[in-house]
């Protein structure tokens, strides 16, 4: 064939890209049901029972009024509201997490809410003195053991 005879490229038939475009969507299909499929789900969190809420809400409490006192100082109170927290997710969830960090609570899905709790309160641990603080503290302390 001369230099001068070349052919127009040919085109595809029309079903050659919608054929790639449907197996593109396949493949995206396929990624997000294995996803979907394979996500680890947590174990629901045991339930309760009656009075134990209500125990550690009385211990939120008794905690509060002892700073109220002036028995505990600020770093004093939030270690033992941190405690408390501690025991009360460890029953909660089943696992002892006393021994935990704050970012081991913070990182397992079912204790985030505590984990954020016990952030907040490594904070002021040396501020200085703050009745609002204290009162936001407990405050947060018996809605997460009222809610969870």
């Amino acid at each position: 064939m001369p230099a001068g005879d070349v052919l127009p490229p040919e085109a595809y038939h029309w079903w050659v890209p919608v054929v790639g475009v449907v197996l593109l969507l396949a493949v995206a299909l396929w990624y997000w049901l294995v996803h979907r499929l394979t996500r680890p789900r947590p174990a629901p969190a045991p339930e309760m029972p009656a009075g134990l809420r209500r125990r550690y809400e009385e211990a939120v409490e008794a905690e509060y009024a002892r700073y109220g006192a002036g028995e505990h100082d600020l770093r004093v109170f939030h270690l033992e509201l941190a405690r408390t927290m501690r025991a009360f997710t460890s029953e909660r969830i089943g696992t002892d997490v006393r021994a935990w960090t704050r970012r081991e609570v913070s990182g397992y899905d079912p204790t985030r809410r505590v984990g954020s709790l016990l952030a907040t309160w490594e904070e002021p641990s040396f501020a200085r003195r703050s009745d609002a603080e204290a009162a936001t503290s407990a405050a947060r302390a018996r809605e997460v053991i009222r809610r969870w």
